[in-house]
């Protein structure tokens, strides 16, 4: 009996859990099937979202691709405009005028300037993209610093320029001299403020003088006599230590304002310059009435005599000495003659900007323009 009880209990138990190893390997074949389900998804997501990036990717080396090329024709365009523009008159009839699309940019050019924008400009297609020209004069502007060595017209340059940024007489001469001395080859101290390699080598961070054409303004505020007082290249105030605010000196625009490294002779475009610039030339030295008058007659052509042709307009820059000299009342001393151009000559800043679909491309550069080349001194992409 009690084999027969321990039998029937070992039975009744074996057939009581079969039901429960079955439920249990239905759930875990659930689990894994659900697990299973899961894994597949991520791996279609992942695949999808590879697709996906791989698509934007592929797209935008497209409208990349084109930026570039939108890009390349602005460079083309301004090639073209820069061996051309000398050449242009608008003293032609409107036919004329018509046959040549670039006029106008070539005449904005001879004032020291032109802007191209959004061409080509196409209605209703957008996507197609645009680029953006802009071309303006790198020398005449402003005076050429490395051309003004040591002589008595770089003195009366140097002259009016801190006169007219308002630098006290007392700060001058250790200024000009000490710039005399960063751009000659030799070791001799210029007057009684110049500073040579002794005086930047004892310095707390010590270093040695350029000795030679710079290859940038800014290296002014490294010299004597502009290190200490950044108001003379920045502008603004001289000696923010003095409490006393009537002895405070205020510098106007600061020499950043005047001097540029492009250009190879000390002259000045009348036809672009500013009035602050203007008013440096030796012969203006400093008149503020007589610059403006300038400014004032090649924008509005006051005193220019006119063509009678309705279909032909003629423009309002200076040709020449002799023009400028008959325009402006009173005229300019003959002083002046030497230190004025009246076009853009050789350098020239670039820059050309394409955009495609949210996609913008920009290249900088400055240009030597020959009679028949352009040649490429600076080049800067950006991205």
């Amino acid at each position: 009996m009690k084999r027969r009880g321990i039998f029937t209990y070992f039975a009744r138990r074996r057939f009581r859990t079969a039901p429960i190893d079955g439920r249990a390997r239905r759930g875990a074949a659930m689990i894994i099937s659900i697990w299973t389900i899961a894994l597949l998804s991520l791996l279609v997501m992942s695949f999808a979202l590879d697709a996906k990036l791989e698509g934007k990717i592929n797209v935008y080396v497209r409208n990349r691709r084109h930026v570039d090329y939108l890009t390349q024709s602005g460079i083309a365009i301004a090639e073209m405009i820069l061996l051309k523009y000398k050449d242009a008159s608008d003293s032609v009839s409107t036919d004329e005028q018509a046959e040549d699309p670039w006029l106008q940019p070539k005449l904005d050019l001879q004032r020291g300037s032109c802007v191209i924008a959004n061409y080509p400009v196409e209605a209703g297609k957008p996507e197609n993209g645009v680029v953006t020209v802009e071309i303006s004069s790198a020398e005449a502007n402003r005076w050429p610093i490395n051309t003004l060595g040591a002589s008595d017209i770089s003195d009366k340059i140097w002259e009016n320029v801190l006169n007219v940024i308002g630098l006290p007489m007392e700060y001058q001469e250790e200024v000009v001299d000490s710039w005399y001395d960063w751009r000659d080859e030799d070791d001799t101290v210029t007057g009684h403020s110049g500073a040579e390699s002794e005086y930047y080598e004892d310095l707390e961070k010590p270093f040695k003088p350029r000795s030679g054409e710079v290859a940038s303004v800014e290296e002014l505020k490294r010299i004597r006599g502009i290190r200490d007082r950044p108001a003379i290249y920045d502008g603004g105030l001289l000696n923010p230590e003095e409490r006393d605010k009537k002895k405070q000196v205020t510098i106007r625009y600061g020499l950043k304002e005047f001097f540029d490294i492009w250009g190879e002779s000390a002259k000045i475009n009348v036809n672009s310059a500013t009035k602050e610039v203007l008013m440096t030339v030796p012969g203006i030295d400093g008149d503020e009435e007589l610059a403006g008058a300038i400014v004032e007659e090649r924008e509005t052509g006051v005193n220019k005599l006119t063509r009678t042709e309705e279909d032909r307009v003629e423009s309002n820059l200076f040709k020449d000495w002799s023009d400028l000299n008959a325009r402006i009342p009173g005229g300019l001393q003959s002083e002046c003659e030497a230190y004025l151009s009246y076009s853009p000559e050789r350098y020239f800043t670039i820059k050309v900007t394409g955009n495609s679909a949210g996609v913008t491309h920009t290249i900088e550069t400055v240009a030597s323009v020959d009679s028949d080349s352009v040649r490429y001194l600076r080049w800067r992409e950006d991205p």
